[in-house]
């Protein structure tokens, strides 16, 4: 590939990152969020300073994705549509993958959820049917120090979720824009002559958009789903070379991602609606035992 193409698509690949990073910082929390759970896995998640981040094709809702794939996926047809020849070689295999089959089988992104304090869907859907708990964390949990060099678990996104059509298609056509007119310069300058050299580009620029397309729609949902108000962190895998450990592969993949802010920012632990006076007091004896005294227990008021 002629090295001015390859520097097009690195500055394609740069903007894209750069979107998502200016994501990070608009979906920064200012108040605590809350990770719903049981109160054997709050044991365990302190025990270990490490959450567990659950790949998004196995979440619980299998149609989560579906929402985000569908909007990119009509852009994409759209630009087929509209776009001249060159354009349409790279959007055709795209616009035909209908399942993104592609980004799948590439690009996997694992998420641990985080919501609204005291949310009464919330209680009945992640912590135990209501008698587990809510860690509450303050802000600065969510803040990422920079770093010249990150360790791959390091290289964590904070994706404050959107809800709705109008959203998601301003974050989609963002993406899918830039790519376009990625390729027409590069048709432009005349780097794309040689069939070799167009085929390596274009493939290279979509192993590019993938990470994006992926992270919009793991980060957008249907208006139904706004209730929740969720904050998303999530860790990304390069499926040909996955360089953060992929653990219960075959049944539902996660990553454990080590968190050492973890106690340090814990506001609270909220006791659920349906919590009885013995998990009360084994959450207090955990505390207790794992300096965290500090810490407070509340109790739920949502039901």
């Amino acid at each position: 590939m002629h090295r001015r193409a390859e520097r097009l698509a690195e500055r394609f690949n740069q903007a894209s990152t750069q979107r998502m990073a200016k994501g990070n910082e608009r979906g920064a929390p200012t108040e605590p969020l809350f990770h719903y759970t049981s109160v054997a896995a709050l044991a365990a998640i302190i025990a270990s300073e490490t959450f567990w981040f659950t790949s998004v094709y196995h979440m619980d809702d299998d149609q989560e994705l579906l929402f985000g794939f569908g909007i990119s996926h009509a852009l994409l047809a759209a630009a087929l549509e509209r776009e001249d020849a060159n354009v349409k070689v790279f959007l055709k295999p795209l616009v035909e993958d209908v399942g993104f089959t592609r980004i799948r089988n590439r690009f996997e992104f694992y998420s641990a959820s985080f919501g609204q304090k005291d949310d009464a869907r919330q209680w009945t859907d992640y912590a135990d049917g209501g008698k587990g708990v809510a860690i509450g964390l303050a802000p600065k949990f969510f803040g990422f120090v920079k770093k010249e060099d990150y360790e791959p678990w390091e290289k964590t996104f904070l994706g404050k979720v959107e809800y709705g059509e109008p959203a998601a298609k301003v974050r989609h056509a963002a993406i899918v824009d830039s790519a376009v007119q990625t390729i027409k310069q590069a048709h432009k300058q005349g780097l794309l002559l040689k069939a070799e050299d167009e085929e390596a580009f274009l493939h290279l620029m979509a192993a590019y958009m993938f990470v994006e397309i992926l992270w919009n729609s793991v980060t957008t949902k249907s208006d139904k789903w706004s209730h929740q108000i969720e904050t998303r962190l999530l860790a990304v895998n390069d499926l040909k070379d996955p360089h953060i450990e992929i653990k219960n592969a075959p049944a539902r993949p996660r990553v454990e991602i080590p968190q050492p802010l973890l106690k340090a920012n814990i506001t609270e632990i909220m006791m659920g609606p349906k919590a009885d006076d013995d998990a009360r007091a084994r959450v207090r004896q955990l505390l207790d035992d794992s300096g965290l005294a500090s810490v407070s227990i509340t109790s739920a008021s949502a039901t």
